[in-house]
């Protein structure tokens, strides 16, 4: 058995009671992390959370017979960070237009922090498996079933997303 396979059943979650707000409970924080590490914004991750399990609640008679209903809240969550982030593209684009640029942007002292903004730089699929990978331990199976894609696939976003992001560091010297 390879490392990926251990303790996946341990990170199932267990619907004993099928109950929404027991799902809510358990996942809300664990979708958060992973949303943060994609946004790089608490208040966004919170809010992008909430929506996807929103999405959750309405149809949740479906969702809740699902093999995998946290993967598949993940899925909806790493969806709208993608969407979201591409929204805040095309604003700072737009904004760009209108504004001249700032003057002197200040560094990010915490290494951390510019560590998953390289991160978030990444291809979004790229991105979104180093996030699953890194904040929850997530083996491929799950991450594929997140980002809808086999486990050798999510296998491979992850290789990628290891090699640009040294790349990049390397690059800037860290």
């Amino acid at each position: 058995m390879d490392g990926d396979e251990v303790g996946i059943a341990d990170r199932r979650p267990r619907l004993v009671d099928a109950s929404f707000e027991s799902f809510f409970a358990e996942q809300y924080p664990r979708l958060v992390r992973v949303l943060v590490g994609l946004t790089g914004r608490a208040s966004l991750a919170e809010e992008l959370s909430q929506e996807a399990l929103l999405s959750a609640h309405r149809d949740w008679q479906r969702v809740r017979t699902l093999d995998r209903p946290d993967l598949w809240v993940r899925r909806v969550g790493v969806n709208r960070a993608i969407s979201a982030r591409r929204r805040l593209i095309s604003e700072v684009a737009a904004f760009a237009r209108v504004r001249p640029p700032s003057t002197g942007d200040v560094a990010n002292p915490v290494e951390d922090a510019y560590v998953w903004d390289h991160v978030r730089r990444l291809p979004r699929r790229q991105a979104a498996a180093m996030v699953l990978w890194a904040v929850e331990q997530r083996s491929f199976d799950e991450i594929g079933g997140v980002l809808g894609c086999s486990a050798e696939t999510a296998r491979t976003h992850l290789r990628r997303a290891r090699e640009a992001l040294q790349r990049s560091l390397n690059e800037e010297g860290v």
